[in-house]
């Protein structure tokens, strides 16, 4: 029996529970699913160019794709092919991977999210650039290598300041940190800093998920911490809110501008109104959805199978980005 035809490929680690919920919410026979970092022998993927175009399928022997202007791509976080143990399989893994990104970067397909996309918008000076223009209030930054600056920031900021990573690639979490004018800043030489001004009396947390033009939106209360991050998930409490109609477009007009269909927004939320801190170009969404009830894999899904070809980007656009 030949497989069945179907119209999203979901490209991701085959222990990602992220991607296993959205999943859950497509039709059985919607998609097919790959790990080009550790690709299978029981899925084949390939395509041909000729007379100037090319034919794309991915067939996993029960269903299959042939990439066309109705297919969508849930691209979540395949295995790294640097996690592999041995050259070979690094090489493998970085192969298939990079074949297959071209190969869909090739047609028109609707993409949550375009990794290549995702890479240019995670910098945070972009981020904090956009977020500003669509009207959303962001605080005074500094990044700098000179302590003489980062210390003459803090002092100008009364000793309000935090000072944040910019990645966490190649370390243990790294949280936000209180930074004071006493503080020993001979140490940000050599390397750039990111520092903000502290947001203080914050009522709470806020994360701001959008997917399409949809936008969820969860509280996150703590006994106060910096940064949330650093308190177990029993120690938080979670809420679905509703931000003001203002924040709301803002936040998609902003994931739109930085070309992206799914992202994470986090604010701190105050009586003066709410401060974007950052944008997680693929940040997780699934322990707000089982702590608040909001239908976030419900919705990247319905946007996968119901998105119109004239919703998806062509080529040539992307290929500007």
């Amino acid at each position: 029996m030949p497989p069945c035809e179907a119209r999203v490929i979901v490209v991701a680690a085959e222990d990602d529970l992220t991607a296993d919920l959205v999943v859950s919410r497509l039709g059985p026979d919607a998609f097919v699913r790959l790990d080009p970092g550790r690709l299978r022998e029981t899925v084949t993927a390939g395509g041909r160019f000729t007379a100037g175009t090319w034919t794309t399928t991915i067939d996993d022997g029960r269903r299959a794709v042939t990439v066309g202007p109705t297919t969508s791509v849930y691209w979540r976080k395949p295995t790294r092919p640097d996690t592999h143990p041995t050259p070979d399989e690094r090489w493998r893994a970085d192969e298939n991977t990079t074949a297959l990104l071209g190969l869909l970067r090739a047609h028109p397909v609707l993409w949550i999210n375009d990794p290549l996309v995702v890479d240019a918008s995670e910098h945070k000076p972009t981020q904090l650039a956009s977020a500003a223009r669509c009207g959303l209030r962001v605080p005074d930054t500094l990044f700098t290598c000179d302590p003489h600056r980062a210390r003459a920031f803090v002092t100008d900021h009364d000793d309000k300041v935090v000072v944040k990573a910019l990645t966490q690639r190649h370390t243990t979490l790294i949280p936000t940190t209180r930074l004071h004018a006493s503080d020993d800043f001979p140490a940000v030489t050599g390397t750039l800093h990111y520092l903000q001004a502290l947001v203080e009396n914050r009522l709470f947390d806020a994360r701001v998920t959008v997917v399409g033009d949809r936008v969820f939106a969860a509280s996150i209360t703590t006994d106060d911490a910096l940064d949330w991050r650093t308190v177990p998930a029993a120690g938080c409490r979670h809420a679905p809110i509703n931000p003001p109609a203002p924040i709301e477009r803002a936040c998609v007009e902003h994931v739109r501008e930085l070309g992206l269909r799914y992202a994470a927004l986090d604010f701190v939320v105050t009586a003066d109104g709410w401060t974007y801190l950052e944008t997680n170009c693929a940040g997780e969404f699934g322990w707000i959805e089982a702590l608040t009830g909001l239908p976030i894999s419900t919705a990247i899904a319905r946007l996968l199978t119901r998105a119109t070809p004239d919703t998806r980007q062509s080529a040539a656009t992307r290929a500007r980005m």
